[in-house]
């Protein structure tokens, strides 16, 4: 796999998500396009984003995490993790891909956003690539 290929997946794993929050209930939505490199396994990389949904309104932070825990437990080959960090309104869902990539879904700022943060499969640099640019 390669750089932009993985990056690819991280991404449209965010997106996947933050259309889970109804629209009517989203004030703003940002992603962040760029980072450096993160090493992992055997001397690859992996790139990691993030995308932020601001909530309109009054926002039930606890079910909009629900919603994204039931929908990524009906993905073959993930592991859900809900609950293992939930006090109050932090509400989070990690989510461990089998073959590669971290995701968590989670409530920040006293329930007004949603932070859901991407870390990509694992790929090796190409000729030219370097962790510390970013990509």
């Amino acid at each position: 796999m390669d750089l932009q290929t993985a990056k690819g997946i991280a991404m449209a794993m965010e997106d996947e998500a933050a259309l889970l929050v109804p629209p009517e209930n989203v004030a703003d939505q940002t992603q962040r396009k760029t980072a450096h490199l993160l090493g992992c396994g055997n001397g690859g990389h992996q790139w990691s984003g993030r995308t932020v949904v601001t909530f309109a309104g009054g926002v039930d932070p606890q079910s909009v995490v629900d919603s994204i825990s039931a929908a990524w437990q009906l993905k073959n080959g993930v592991t859900v993790d809900q609950d293992a960090f939930n006090t109050g309104n932090d509400a989070e869902v990690d989510m461990t891909v089998a073959t590669g990539g971290f995701y968590t879904a989670a409530i920040w700022n006293s329930g007004t956003q949603l932070y859901i943060t991407s870390f990509s499969p694992c790929f090796e640099l190409e000729e030219g690539q370097h962790p510390s640019d970013e990509y």
